[in-house]
């Protein structure tokens, strides 16, 4: 009985010395090798997922950019000015402020306090990853000055005229309606990625939407 006691006791000391036993170099080289190949296999997709929420951003930025205009607006009885900076038929980046005007019409934009801006050009301050307004609707933002007028009652209007934005000829977009499309760019000539739109309503509401043809957009 006490040899089988000692042989059960010598047999688990060998078992305990065998399941403590540390990863080998061999072992520990072929499971970073895995690694580093999972890892370059996901790392493209990732960067896509980054790039594609860094325009997200961008658009959510704007629509918050709009909806305070139009909430200041209703809150402090003034008009207030979405304006976009260096806007061109040719693209260019997205940079806009909101102005905060002198009183509650559409002519008081000179000499407004600027209360927020975004800015998503090339070398801009904030580190911000170059997005493009790539189209916009209707032309006649450009002749606006590139400025859209909330006022008090919730309308959006013409900074320039103080009238509705009218709507682009063979159309879906509503009288008054503006809407941006934003890219992720790398360059003028070198825009990448799918675009999303951002659609201010007549009304002030707006809102990210994705799809409007290109033809319905100067």
């Amino acid at each position: 009985m006490s040899a089988q006691r000692e042989t059960g006791l010598a047999s688990t000391g060998t078992t305990n010395r065998r399941s403590t036993r540390g990863t080998t170099l061999v072992e520990l080289m072929i499971g970073l090798s895995i690694l580093v190949i999972l890892a370059g296999l996901a790392t493209p997709g990732l960067a896509s997922l980054i790039r594609s929420h860094n325009l997200r951003t961008a658009a959510d930025d704007l629509v918050y950019g709009a909806n305070l205009a139009r909430g200041q607006a209703a809150s402090n009885r003034r008009a207030y000015f979405l304006v976009f900076s260096g806007l061109a038929p040719a693209g260019c980046g997205l940079h806009f402020s909101v102005v905060q005007g002198t009183g509650s019409s559409c002519s008081t934009m000179a000499g407004g306090l600027a209360i927020y801006t975004a800015d998503y050009g090339a070398g801009n301050t904030f580190g911000n990853e170059r997005v493009d307004i790539t189209a916009f609707a209707p032309a006649e933002l450009l002749t606006a000055g590139g400025a859209v007028c909330f006022k008090p009652d919730g309308r959006v209007l013409r900074a320039d005229t103080g009238m509705y934005f009218s709507a682009p000829a063979s159309t879906t977009l509503e009288a008054g309606d503006v809407v941006l499309q934003l890219q992720r760019s790398e360059g003028v000539a070198n825009r990448v990625g799918t675009a999303v739109q951002v659609r201010i309503g007549y009304n002030g509401t707006a809102r990210i939407t994705f799809g409007l043809p290109m033809d319905q957009l100067q």
